[in-house]
């Protein structure tokens, strides 16, 4: 059985917010932050804004730079989320811009009837490659939450692209 190829609509509308409002949301929760406040934890238990967008960076670029794209990504995931490495906030940014460069670059080159095609996740857990988009999408959008949240406990004011500058810019919304 085939699977039903996506419509331009629906790959526009995870393009959009894959690349465009959940990275400009990213951004704007770690603006407020500075090289050591980054890495900042309310308890042990909770990961720093620093390895959720490591971590983005990584699931991204290991599940659609290599499993989709082809990219040589090979992803070292603890290393995701070891707080020892104390990157620069620019670096981290770095990082995460690479990981949705990689995601953009991906997409450009995908015709629609490729996202009908089965999944290459090794793992085997979804069934197409446009699955494949919607899961980073979700994961991506889970993190840029706790993200924000972060920020705003750590008493930031944040920018008005964390919600609707970043859909409104990425053409996620009307509005």
């Amino acid at each position: 059985m085939s699977s039903p190829i996506p419509t331009d609509l629906q790959v526009s509308a995870l393009r959009k917010r894959l690349t465009g409002a959940f990275p400009l949301m990213m951004h704007a929760a770690i603006e407020p932050f500075d090289d050591e406040s980054i890495w900042w934890q309310p308890v042990e238990s909770v990961n720093p804004v620093a390895v959720l967008a490591l971590h983005c960076a990584g699931n991204l670029r290991h599940f659609i730079g290599r499993h989709v794209a082809g990219t040589d990504y090979v992803r070292n995931r603890p290393q995701e989320f070891d707080a020892s490495r104390r990157l620069t906030k620019r670096e981290i940014v770095e990082e995460f811009d690479r990981a949705i460069g990689d995601v953009r670059a991906a997409m450009d080159r995908l015709k629609p009837e490729d996202y009908a095609a089965p999944s290459r996740d090794p793992e085997g857990r979804h069934w197409t490659v446009y699955e494949d988009f919607l899961n980073a999408t979700v994961h991506l959008a889970l993190h840029v939450g706790q993200a924000i949240q972060l920020a705003k406990l750590r008493g930031y004011k944040l920018s008005d692209r964390v919600w609707g500058e970043a859909h409104a810019e990425s053409g996620a919304s009307r509005v």
